[in-house]
């Protein structure tokens, strides 16, 4: 191949890179919009949970937008978290401990697993990560208080205040609420 045809061809392929793009911005966007709970498909519980706790989310407070989502297993729940991708997720007592346990483990990473509890619905535990805004915590808190009544198996709030690892902020809103 002569020099002119390969810069031809290379002048030809050049522009269709230069306009692609990754949808990874519109991601970002989409993770802000939206109140997004994280779930894993290995367990069978708290993805139909997860979408009860938006329904009971958006009828308190309609402009958190949230929706469930789901991850392949808890190893990907883990890496999502902890690389701060994901701000809430609800998984079973036993799964935090397995999160626990791998966050131990992972001694090569410069990221760490960092959760609260907001809320519990007997088994199911809701957390956020500990730097999310207290502000915007307490309204959640309060919005889950407020729906625990038809939550099936939600504690009650006195229940979860007793929790001594409550976020700062679901710790406000419970304390008020009462």
């Amino acid at each position: 191949m002569n020099r002119r045809k390969f810069l031809a061809i290379l002048a030809a392929i050049m522009p269709s890179t230069a306009i692609a793009h990754s949808p990874w911005g519109q991601f970002q966007v989409y993770r802000q919009k939206h109140l997004l709970i994280l779930t894993s498909r290995e367990d069978e519980e708290s993805y139909p949970y997860s979408k009860l706790l938006a329904v009971a989310l958006n009828r308190e407070q309609p402009n958190a937008s949230a929706r469930p989502a789901r991850a392949v297993n808890l190893k990907r729940v883990y890496n999502l978290l902890r690389t701060k991708q994901f701000t809430f997720t609800l998984l079973p007592r036993n799964h935090l401990e397995l999160l626990e346990a791998m966050d131990l483990d992972n001694t090569k990473s410069q990221y760490r697993l960092d959760l609260s509890p907001i809320y519990t619905f007997g088994d199911l535990v809701f957390l956020v990560q500990n730097d999310f805004d207290t502000n915007l915590v307490r309204i959640v808190t309060h919005a889950l208080a407020e729906s625990a009544i038809w939550l099936p198996d939600a504690d009650s709030p006195l229940d979860v205040l007793a929790n001594k690892k409550l976020h700062p902020g679901a710790y406000e809103a419970l304390e008020k609420f009462n």
